[in-house]
């Protein structure tokens, strides 16, 4: 039976306080820098923030596989993770011309910054 391999999601999130207690003032950088260079190595994209894409179609046994690396080589993970994400990705849309093609409406207006 051949499983089926679809473009792989990964979001996630880590509790930063527990990671401050963990690894002082710079562990935020530190946990995203190492999931960050895990990923990358293990065929996925950094896409944004805690936002990875895998680069080819992959299995649920494979993105378990990976994720399960992850956790092992990093045991720091299990006490300071809130959410991980896997997610089958069919399409993808790139919708960044959809909103910028509103970017001229934008103009005039004071910067809500």
């Amino acid at each position: 039976m051949t499983r089926k391999r679809l473009y792989k999601a990964i979001n996630f999130d880590l509790d930063t306080k527990k990671l401050r207690e963990r690894f002082g003032e710079n562990g935020r950088r530190m946990a995203y820098g190492r999931i960050q260079f895990f990923l990358t190595k293990n065929g996925f994209v950094h896409r944004q923030w805690s936002g990875y894409t895998s680069q080819m179609p992959m299995s649920y046994e494979e993105t378990y596989a990976v994720v399960d690396q992850l956790a092992e080589s990093n045991d720091w993970l299990a006490d300071c993770v809130n959410r991980f994400d896997a997610t089958n990705v069919t399409t993808e849309t790139d919708m960044v011309n959809v909103i910028r093609s509103h970017q001229s409406d934008l103009q005039g207006f004071p910067d809500i910054r």
